[in-house]
Order: C-alpha cells, then structure tokens, then sequence
C-alpha cells in the first residue's frame, strides 16, 4: 500500500494537538496607563536611571504596547547616584478584554494569553537582588495588566539576599501583530 505525502501531512497534522487555549485570540482594546512608581526597599538601591532600566524590563516582558515610556523623576539634582527612594513615572498601554457596549473602548486589537515566568534571569537581567523590586511592581503595576492564573511566591528577606526569591508565574494579555505590521 503506498501513502501519498499530502496525506501523510494532513494525517500528522490531525494527530498534534488542538491549540490550547493560551493560544486562542480574544477580542481586546489598549487601554492607557500612567503610574508614577516610587521604590522602597531595604536591600537593593537603585540609581534612577538603573530603576527605570529594571522597569523597561519588567514593561517589556509583560507586553505593554511598543513605544512606552519610564522616565525618572526626582532625579535631576542628582542624576548617577543612588537613591533612597528613586521615583519612575510610566506611560504605557496593555491589552484589556474588550467590554461591548462601552463608550470609552480604546482602540481595537487582536490578543490571546501568553505565559509568562518572573523569576531569577526571567527576564534575562532580573537578579535576586530585584525580589522587592519584583513584589512591589506585582502590587503596584501588575494590576494594570489582563492577568490570570497568577500563582507562585516572593519571599523577600530585608538586608539579605540568602534566602530571598521570587518566582511568579501567570498568564498576560498581548497583542497579536497585525498583519500589516508582521509584514514591515
């Protein structure tokens, strides 16, 4: 008996599994954000311009739409040194489920559900070191975006890094490209 290619394809194809639902698109709109973020913490201090890196990360990871802005505040007397409290303000806009029938919507897009892991070197440049960072942006900034299944835990000792962590794990909203700017 012999199997032609085309059907050996549509064959596998039919064997791998249905996408799950963290891939499937939903209906969703960018809604603006502007959050003025001031940073508290025992352990690790942060310049201003090193907080507002740390931030950018944490924005980009998440998915906040391209073109967002960190800029620092309080800052100008003292521009490389280290702050007690350095101060970020953030401009930015997340993916939120679109609500029909609202006068406010925003602009319309294509999203779906992307996992997405907080931990040490996820992203990349999150050290342990960032763990009140990372707890005081989950309370503070995470809410601004479409979350769901967060799960995990922050455990932050003041003064030390043993025995501090954090490992958060959850699924965000992100757009989906259009076709017009997958294409540029």
């Amino acid at each position: 008996m012999r199997i032609w290619p085309g059907v050996l394809i549509m064959w596998v194809t039919a064997l791998q599994p249905v996408a799950q639902a963290s891939e499937a698109e939903v209906p969703a709109e960018w809604k603006r954000h502007e959050i003025e973020f001031v940073y508290m913490g025992f352990t690790t201090r942060y310049s201003c311009e090193g907080l507002r890196d740390k931030m950018r990360l944490l924005l980009g990871a998440l998915g906040a739409r391209p073109g967002f802005e960190v800029s620092t505040r309080s800052c100008a007397s003292m521009p490389d040194r280290v702050h007690a409290f350095p101060v970020v303000r953030m401009v930015f806009e997340a993916p939120e489920v679109r609500r029909a029938g609202r006068p406010d919507a925003g602009e319309p897009l294509r999203a779906r559900w992307r996992p997405v892991t907080l931990a040490r070197h996820k992203p990349r440049d999150l050290e342990t070191g960032d763990c009140e960072l990372v707890e005081q942006f989950r309370s503070r900034v995470l809410t601004a975006f479409a979350t769901r299944r967060l799960e995990g835990d922050i455990n932050c000792i003041p003064h030390q890094l043993a025995g501090s962590m954090f490992n958060l794990r959850f699924d965000v909203l992100e757009g989906v490209p259009s076709a017009a700017a997958a294409a540029q």
